[in-house]
């Protein structure tokens, strides 16, 4: 029990930090959406605490971002966390499943200095028990090309609202959010990352503390998973690639042991 809630506050203190280019946490400029507008939307959850988002590739694989097993850069044992898919709330309905096993990109990279540099930020999980898809619950295709600059997308998840504090709870939906975002040059954002990024949004339209591994899709195919902000959730956003990373992607994907 101690070492749960140990966890729970380690990851909350975590998302909280503040700094230039931050792991992504909330939504901001959007409203409240029902879960059947997201079906692959999942929470990641240590003991009933939402830690980030994620979308369902398929009936027992989740696509996030690396950075969230990663509290105040320290490896976490995936056993302590579990998904809710089916529900537009973090707290009640949809199923909860837990999580058997992650593979992180092997280079991704965590560096805290002038700024926080997230590199290769995209993990696979393997649920320990397969999804029962509804309409509720369904799986969202991989993009096969980055998005042109101009194109409006969308973004999904519970992160705060109103400011980078993750520690308010006012600030922190129990309802799923969701934000039109439109694609930025890549260089819009704050550090160029070529073609492995993807720059999206504005000052009054982005994401926010606990956003971080949640879906940006455009019709209905991902195209990024949620990665880094500004200071204050009040800078366009990054998004590793889906494309970018799509061999790997589907080479992970293959490398679990399929279920019986």
């Amino acid at each position: 029990m101690f070492i749960e809630s140990f966890l729970i506050l380690l990851a909350l203190n975590f998302l909280s930090a503040g700094g230039v280019n931050r792991p992504e946490e909330r939504i901001v400029g959007g409203g409240p959406i029902e879960i059947e507008q997201a079906p692959w939307q999942v929470s990641f959850q240590i003991r009933g605490h939402h830690i980030c988002g994620g979308s369902i590739y398929n009936a027992d694989t989740i696509i996030t971002a690396a950075h969230c097993f990663f509290l105040s850069g320290a490896w976490q044992d995936p056993r302590h966390y579990e998904i809710r898919a089916g529900s537009k709330s973090i707290k009640s309905n949809g199923i909860l499943v837990k999580v058997a096993a992650v593979k992180v990109h092997e280079y991704y990279v965590h560096k805290e200095n002038q700024f926080f540099v997230l590199q290769n930020d995209i993990a696979v999980v393997r649920l320990s028990e397969r999804l029962q898809f509804t309409n509720k619950v369904q799986p969202i295709p991989l993009a096969e090309s980055n998005p042109e600059p101009g194109t409006m997308s969308f973004a999904t998840g519970w992160g705060n609202m109103y400011g980078a504090d993750a520690g308010d709870a006012n600030k922190i939906p129990i309802h799923l959010q969701g934000v039109k975002l439109r694609i930025q040059s890549p260089n819009f954002c704050v550090r160029f990352h070529g073609q492995s990024k993807i720059c999206a949004g504005d000052s009054k339209h982005t994401i926010c503390t606990h956003d971080s591994g949640g879906p940006l899709v455009i019709n209905r195919q991902l195209v990024g998973v949620t990665s880094g902000r500004g200071p204050n959730c009040d800078r366009p956003a990054t998004f590793s690639s889906v494309p970018y990373h799509r061999e790997w992607i589907l080479n992970a994907v293959k490398s679990f042991p399929q279920h019986v």
